[in-house]
C-alpha cells in the first residue's frame, strides 16, 4: 500500500526500506466523493494530504458569501491549509474534491513523530514546504498579471490539464474573471491558432 507515495519520496531523497515501511504506520488512505469537502473553513486543518488520484480545489469564502478559488491541486501534489495545519488555528481555506479523489493523509502529530523517528522525512518535509511556497508564489505572480488574457495564457501554458478536468466556472474564478470572459478568451485563442 502507499506505493505512489513511497515512489514520490524516493524521487526526492534516497530513503531506506525501513523508512519507506514507516509510511504504512503513519499515513491513512481516504476517498472523497465528487464535491465532498476535505476541509470546511473555519474548522482547523488537522491533515496534510497527498493526492493519489483526483482533483482538489482550494478556496475561501468572502464576507459576501461568494467563493474565491485560490488554487487547484492534482495527482502527486500535497495540499493542506498550511497556516491552520501548522498552528492549529481555524482555517480560512476550504478544500473540495472536484472529482472522486483518493488521498493519503497524515496528522500533524504523526508527521512530527515520523520526523523524529526518521530524519530523512524531516528533510523531505523542508523540501516539500519549499515547493509549496514556490507554487504559492508562482500562482500569486501570474494572478497579479494586469490583463486577464495574460493570466489565462500563463495557466494554459503551465497547467493545461486543468482545462480538461476542472469546470470552467472554477478556472474562471481562479483567474478572477467571469465564465463568459473565459469562454471569449478561449474562442479568441482558438481563432488565433486557426
Amino acid at each position: 500500500m502507499f506505493d505512489s507515495l513511497k515512489k514520490h519520496f524516493q524521487q526526492a531523497l534516497p530513503f531506506t526500506e525501513e523508512e519507506l515501511n514507516a509510511v504504512d504506520q503513519y499515513f491513512t488512505e481516504r476517498v472523497f466523493g465528487k464535491k465532498e469537502m476535505l476541509l470546511q473553513a473555519p474548522q482547523p486543518c488537522k491533515h496534510l494530504f497527498f493526492i493519489v488520484k483526483g482533483c482538489v480545489r482550494h478556496f475561501h469564502t468572502k464576507d459576501d458569501g461568494n467563493e474565491k478559488t485560490c488554487d487547484i491541486s492534482l495527482e502527486n501534489q500535497w495540499t493542506t491549509a498550511f497556516m491552520s495545519f501548522n498552528n492549529g488555528s481555524p482555517s480560512n481555506l476550504s478544500l473540495q474534491a472536484l472529482e472522486e479523489t483518493t488521498v493519503y493523509s497524515i496528522t500533524k502529530e504523526n508527521l512530527f513523530a515520523l520526523y523524529t523517528k526518521h530524519h530523512n522525512f524531516e528533510t523531505f518535509g523542508r523540501l516539500m514546504a519549499e515547493q509549496i511556497l514556490q507554487r504559492a508564489t508562482d500562482t500569486a505572480m501570474y494572478l497579479a498579471a494586469d490583463k486577464p488574457e495574460e493570466r489565462f495564457q500563463h495557466l494554459l501554458r503551465s497547467r493545461p490539464e486543468l482545462f480538461q478536468r476542472v469546470p470552467q466556472k472554477y478556472i474562471a474564478n481562479l483567474l478572477g474573471i467571469s465564465p463568459e470572459s473565459l469562454s471569449r478568451l478561449q474562442k479568441r485563442m482558438h481563432t488565433k491558432k486557426s
